[in-house]
């Protein structure tokens, strides 16, 4: 079941690139990421009161909340930037590799020791994402510098992600979160942003997309599902993200994928169920 809710999250994700890229060609990035998460907030701060209100006041999921909400809007803002400047190609591709981030991270700060089967699978995962996104064509620029740190704060998030929702409450959490992520990005408009005068009906749709599924649904979902499966997993999972990119933007951009992105998407699914299909047969042996 765990699995099926991190594939529907990533099918979702998969969605917002091609709707994020055109949004930002009309709309302010900074208005577009605080929009988001203040959608985010807006919608789950009721939910919390009236789940958990206690849970939601503890200094406890304040802090943790804090972060993990600095670090999305870290994500949102330098991704939306960086596409105004880099192909969606290296972007995706930047983004993607996260999958190679997140172990090594895990290992470097946290001493969690690597096993082989994440070394493969995480190995497999970037050649893939590599043949899927990567142009070569096209020379790196700053874009690509700024998306580095979307790679960074995106890894980030899932590591301290999984290790707080052990400890806090999640609705309380996620929360937090939401509500953080937008001051920040809220912000971050207000000092950096451009005033946005006129928006048109189709992009205030794309921003409640993108806020209320793109974003809530999203980043709950994600969180929820650390409490039962680890963040090295959950993002192999997540790689599959430029594979339905790739293919949204076949059916509603008219992009052709070509036999290498089509040999990409292969290694990319074939590595995730080779990792589920080995870490399956563990845990039946540990039983």
């Amino acid at each position: 079941m765990y699995t099926l809710v991190a594939i529907l999250i990533t099918i979702v994700w998969g969605t917002t690139f091609f709707i994020v890229k055109d949004t930002v060609e009309n709309v302010n990035e900074y208005f577009i990421v605080m929009v988001r998460n203040s959608l985010a907030a807006l919608l789950i701060i009721p939910y919390a009161l009236k789940k958990n209100k206690k849970a939601l006041f503890k200094f406890q999921s304040l802090l943790p909340g804090m972060l993990i909400g600095f670090l999305l809007a870290t994500t949102y803002t330098s991704q939306t930037i960086g596409l105004k400047f880099t192909s969606s190609g290296h972007s995706a591709f930047i983004t993607g590799s996260a999958v190679i981030a997140v172990p090594f991270i895990m290992a470097a700060f946290f001493g969690q020791k690597l096993r082989s089967i994440e070394l493969i699978s995480t190995g497999l995962v970037l050649i893939g994402i590599f043949l899927l996104t990567y142009d070569v064509e096209t020379d790196f620029n700053k874009g690509d510098l700024i998306t580095i740190i979307t790679l960074l704060a995106y890894a980030f998030h899932m590591i301290y992600s999984s290790l707080f929702v052990k400890k806090v409450e999640v609705i309380a959490l996620v929360t937090h979160q939401f509500f953080w992520a937008a001051v920040f990005s809220g912000l971050a408009y207000f000092i950096l942003g451009e005033p946005v005068a006129n928006i048109s009906p189709l992009d205030g749709w794309m921003l409640l997309y993108l806020g209320a599924i793109g974003t809530l649904f999203c980043y709950f979902a994600s969180v929820w599902v650390l409490k039962y499966m680890s963040a090295v997993k959950l993002i192999v999972i997540f790689a599959l993200e430029p594979v339905f990119a790739s293919i949204f933007a076949y059916f509603f951009a008219d992009e052709v994928l070509s036999f290498k992105e089509l040999s990409g998407s292969l290694i990319i699914i074939s590595s995730i169920i080779y990792y589920q299909v080995f870490d399956a047969k563990r845990a039946s042996k540990a039983i």
